[in-house]
């Protein structure tokens, strides 16, 4: 039946959806890269624009996807979604209420012929041609750790945290809150002025922390921490290029520059490293997630962590990633990871990592057990529900329940 709903279909490329709470990937499968990486909103009639964060209630987020999505097909990708099958890229955390509303739309609105729901982690490492690693997804809302091992995901070592892009942004916004500064040029002076708080964009954060943020050295690191714990001052300050530098908002509809603290640029990506009341980092998620792992396959995990999500593109990233798990991998609560010190290596994806989880998907949405592994449109009418993890154990139940009944 799939061979023959593939001919039927005249073999067309499958339509391939990242969708994030921020920034959505959309493209074609069997591409090497997205077509287009754009804002997670849409503009309302008012001028006012709506992101799917904001979107509460299953109505507002159909309404919301509807509107999102017409824009892709129709305005962006230019394709019939009746004749595409569909590719999802989700987050292993995607809640299911939002997963049926895709699908509803997906499948009423637009007629879509099937729809796959592939996990990122998963779909990350065909981009690489292994099946076993531990994953880090570390995107805007969170940071996600996911062992995969012969390509089966160990659940019980899930590991996640509030460790996001969203951190840092109220990082920086609080930095500039305290000591930004506008530079207004009166008789060819310059003179500072403060800053409201309004003027503060999230447009304006974000280009902060893309074009000036950056990962800090574990030695300077801990300089960092040592002159913010002295109360008396009594520790020098680290050195900096320059105590402060002018940051241009032209581009961002706003003719005024703004002066800001050169500390900012490592201070504000700290809060990934440097652990909350429960001594939680980015680094401890893996360490973790390796130890809830069986004996025998930690060093193979450990042999091959994956990367992926915008946040893990921030300068210095890797480096200091990896100086931080030979570290505390000597820690007490990690004594039996102690003989994986020096084994960490990392993976180099072929893309950028704020994609690969799209081209993952782009790469399994052009073989040809496509159509046997999604979900039909006819088969959702029927049904009316999309297959989740608490489903299929129900589903197994239910058949273990019926053989028990057949054989008395």
């Amino acid at each position: 039946m799939p061979v023959l709903e593939s001919i039927m279909l005249g073999e067309k490329t499958a339509v391939v959806f990242d969708i994030g709470s921020v920034y959505t990937k959309c493209g074609f499968a069997g591409e090497t890269g997205p077509r287009f990486i754009m804002p997670t909103e849409i503009t309302l009639p008012t001028g006012e624009k709506r992101s799917i964060s904001s979107c509460d209630g299953k109505d507002k987020r159909r309404e919301f996807l509807t509107t999102f999505l017409y824009n892709i097909y129709y305005r962006h990708l230019l394709v019939n979604p009746k004749d595409r099958r569909v590719v999802v890229v989700e987050s292993v955390l995607c809640p299911s209420s939002f997963r049926e509303v895709l699908a509803d739309v997906l499948f009423n609105h637009f007629e879509a012929p099937s729809v796959l729901f592939a996990t990122s982690h998963l779909m990350a490492l065909f981009t690489l041609g292994i099946s076993s690693a531990v994953v880090l997804d570390c995107g805007y809302m969170d940071a996600q750790v996911l062992p995969v091992y012969e390509g089966y995901t160990l659940l019980n070592a899930w590991q996640s945290a509030q460790l996001g892009s969203k951190r840092i942004h109220e990082n920086i916004r609080g930095y500039l809150n305290e000591n930004a500064k506008l530079v207004d040029v009166i008789n060819g002076e310059s003179q500072l002025t403060p800053c409201p708080d309004c003027f503060i964009s999230e447009h304006i954060v974000e280009d902060i922390k893309v074009r000036t943020c950056f990962v800090s050295p574990h030695n300077r690191a801990v300089q960092w921490k040592a002159w913010k714990d002295s109360a008396e001052s009594s520790v020098t300050k680290p050195n900096l290029y320059q105590e402060t530098f002018i940051f241009p908002l032209d581009k961002l509809g706003n003719e005024r520059p703004i002066q800001v603290a050169s500390d900012i640029r490592e201070l504000a990506v700290e809060c990934l490293f440097a652990g909350d009341n429960d001594q939680i980092t980015i680094t401890t998620l893996i360490l973790r997630s390796i130890l809830l792992a069986p004996i025998d396959i930690r060093r193979k995990l450990a042999e091959n962590i994956v990367l992926i999500g915008g946040t893990t593109m921030l300068p210095g990233f890797v480096s200091r990633l990896m100086e931080e798990l030979n570290s505390l991998v000597e820690l007490p609560e990690f004594s039996k990871l102690q003989a994986l010190k020096g084994s960490f290596k990392f993976h180099n994806p072929p893309g950028e990592a704020n994609y690969i989880g799209w081209l993952g998907g782009a790469i399994f949405g052009a073989l040809e057990c496509l159509p046997g592994r999604s979900l039909s449109r006819s088969s959702f009418l029927e049904n009316g529900l999309v297959p989740d993890w608490c489903t299929q154990i129900d589903q197994k139940h239910n058949d273990l329940e019926r053989q028990d009944t057949t054989r008395q």
